[in-house]
């Protein structure tokens, strides 16, 4: 199976007992892991593409993904009302093979499904929405990796008068 369906596994088998945990949510989940590690390391897990879509970036590749798996026997989709809505849950059916992973990569998963516990889709969507590679593409469009390392943070006016200040004294 390929790496992605591997950190399906691993996704979903983590966040088994996870009521918040659905398609949507794994859909950021996944794409929050591979540029976390692009991020950290200049490279993604799993190599997917991420476009734009309305309620965030999706991987390109999940859908056939889960599918194949499906078939497999390895994962199942099952449907769960949340809140009056349809949720589709994937639900592990097997083991995630962790020798396709390093220990680098386990590390960026594990840092995202801890700090993203809590969160809903809704929560992860609105969240991916403040993200550059989301705010500079339209619907369809692929999400660079290397949007991950583009600071939208403003300098503070402290940061501003420190930078001045070092140009100055360079000058």
């Amino acid at each position: 199976m390929s790496k992605l369906g591997e950190l399906v596994l691993y996704i979903a088998t983590r966040y088994a007992a996870n009521e918040r945990f659905g398609k949507t949510a794994l859909h950021k989940l996944v794409w929050m892991s591979d540029f976390h590690h692009y991020v950290g390391f200049g490279e993604s897990i799993t190599d997917s593409t991420y476009v734009h879509r309305q309620y965030g970036p999706m991987c390109r590749e999940l859908e056939r993904e889960l599918l194949t798996m499906v078939d497999a026997g390895r994962i199942a989709i099952q449907s769960c009302d949340r809140f009056g809505f349809e949720q589709l849950r994937p639900v592990a059916l097997s083991r995630p093979d962790l020798g396709q992973f390093t220990a680098e990569e386990i590390f960026s998963v594990e840092s995202i499904l801890w700090e993203m516990r809590d969160m809903s889709a809704r929560d992860l969507s609105r969240l991916s929405h403040e993200h550059p590679g989301w705010r500079g593409t339209s619907d369809g469009e692929e999400i660079p990796y290397r949007s991950a390392l583009i600071d939208m943070e403003q300098p503070t006016a402290e940061e501003v008068d420190a930078r001045r200040d070092r140009i100055a004294r360079q000058g």
